[in-house]
């Protein structure tokens, strides 16, 4: 099991309300420079729709080539929710679509400085 498919897991298992920031960070980073399309078909656990939520949101970056962006959401699609939930705690609609445990708001400040052109244009693709 690779690192990525480990902390997929993770949150799959946890929940995105319960997993490191360094995951947060190691996996955004993954999805935008490395290609990483998580599998959910491979994934259990009682917060898979995190991990789907999660994505689905990264792939929602302007850092993401919009080919990638089509690709992830495409892996993403037939795991996503036929309706959306009506939780009040969730602010996000994406969070409500995918029925997530919560936002990604938090991490945000995490995973900011990382999907700025200036630093893509470090990454080899």
């Amino acid at each position: 099991m690779t690192p990525a498919q480990k902390m997929l897991s993770d949150i799959a298992q946890n929940g995105l309300h319960g997993v490191d920031h360094e995951y947060i960070i190691y996996l955004a980073k993954a999805i935008w420079y490395y290609d990483l399309l998580p599998d959910l078909g491979a994934l259990d656990g009682p917060f898979r729709n995190d991990v789907g939520y999660f994505s689905d949101s990264l792939a929602h970056f302007s850092v993401l080539p919009a080919e990638q962006s089509r690709k992830l959401r495409a892996a993403l699609l037939p795991y996503k929710p036929a309706a959306p939930c009506d939780d009040p705690d969730l602010n996000d609609p994406l969070a409500r679509e995918w029925h997530s445990s919560c936002d990604i708001m938090p991490f945000y400040a995490d995973i900011l400085q990382f999907q700025t052109r200036h630093y893509a244009a470090g990454w080899p693709r």
